[in-house]
């Protein structure tokens, strides 16, 4: 009698990457489950319409009106921190660290994000990540953060943490948020240098070898 096999950690995190596009710094799109969410939409090369647009906060290199211009539809629901009502006032939610939201077909938790030791991302801001689950995989993004405790709350199947090391935490912070947050996969965003920069992702793949999904960026 033929016996299925389970599959391999290998099998399932590539099971895991399917529908995922890094564009450039935190600018990322996840197509599953019928879904197209777009976390800080920023570069973005290809066609598409956003079902959810996720912003983060609003620095140059996180944060662009054409490209939300672009992706949005009338029925594209935009999330977006309360500290951005500055530069956005067509939002649909404006969510606070600690906000949870229930929408048709997509939940979101939203998490702090700050840097602990420097001054480009404080936390007074409300600055935000988010976890969210489409097509039955929980997906955490990060935000530019450093490795803080609200983590540790985190359970998701992919990670995206920034490793910046100037502006966000590094490699090393890196492996600890994956480690908190208990991410099956992780995929580095934020390199330095546009993403030119390969030396920060590849010391978190010697750091976490079984987790660390490389994507190359498409902006």
């Amino acid at each position: 009698m033929y016996k299925r096999q389970s599959p391999t950690p290998l099998t399932m995190a590539n099971q895991l990457l399917e529908g995922l596009t890094w564009f450039r710094g935190s600018s990322v799109r996840i197509r599953r489950g019928g879904l197209e969410v777009y976390v800080d939409p920023r570069g973005v090369t290809d066609g598409g319409s956003a079902d959810y647009i996720l912003l983060t906060h609003p620095h140059y290199d996180n944060f662009s009106e054409d490209d939300i211009h672009r992706l949005r539809t009338p029925e594209t629901v935009v999330i977006a921190p309360v500290g951005m009502k500055k530069q956005l006032h067509d939002v649909d939610h404006f969510l606070r660290p600690g906000d949870m939201l229930q929408l048709r077909d997509l939940d979101v938790l939203a998490l702090p994000a700050y840097n602990e030791d420097r001054r480009f991302h404080p936390a007074e801001s409300g600055w935000l990540g988010y976890v969210f689950t489409v097509g039955g995989v929980t997906y955490y993004h990060a935000g530019d953060t450093d490795p803080i405790e609200a983590m540790s709350a985190v359970r998701c199947d992919v990670a995206f943490l920034p490793v910046d090391e100037r502006y966000t935490m590094g490699p090393e912070g890196a492996a600890e948020a994956a480690r908190a947050c208990d991410a099956q996969v992780v995929i580095p965003i934020h390199w330095p240098d546009g993403g030119q920069d390969r030396r920060p992702a590849e010391e978190l793949t010697r750091l976490l070898p079984d987790k660390v999904r490389i994507l190359e960026p498409q902006g």
